[in-house]
């Protein structure tokens, strides 16, 4: 059976309110205009992403959009990120009529400022 290299698995998700606040409260930012990175180094073996979108960014849809669209680019990218970190990715209000690539760019240029991408 084939391994597939970019699926989204649970153990690349951070899910409880106690795995958020851990990497707020212990982990460092990286601020954007248009999104927030919190990381925080840890010893397991993959890296972990939690995407927090709150409600004042609009309705259901709009919401559930930009995490679609979020957990797309993570998925893409997560093979060019190091190994061994949590990270929380907090949108702004901006994000919400961005389109993919404008998505894209924000995760690239916020993993590359965290020294999160390998060489």
């Amino acid at each position: 059976m084939q391994k597939k290299l970019y699926s989204f698995k649970k153990i690349h998700r951070l899910k409880s309110k106690k795995s958020f606040q851990v990497v707020y409260n212990k982990g460092r930012s990286i601020v954007d205009g248009l999104s927030v990175f919190y990381i925080l180094p840890e010893q397991e073996a993959d890296v972990k992403i939690g995407m927090a979108v709150g409600k004042k960014l609009g309705c259901a849809v709009v919401r559930n959009r930009m995490k679609r669209l979020m957990r797309e680019v993570f998925r893409t990218h997560k093979m060019r990120l190091k190994k061994g970190y949590h990270i929380v990715w907090v949108a702004r209000r901006k994000l919400a009529k961005a389109d993919l690539k404008t998505y894209e760019r924000v995760f690239l240029r916020l993993a590359k400022r965290a020294a999160l991408l390998q060489e």
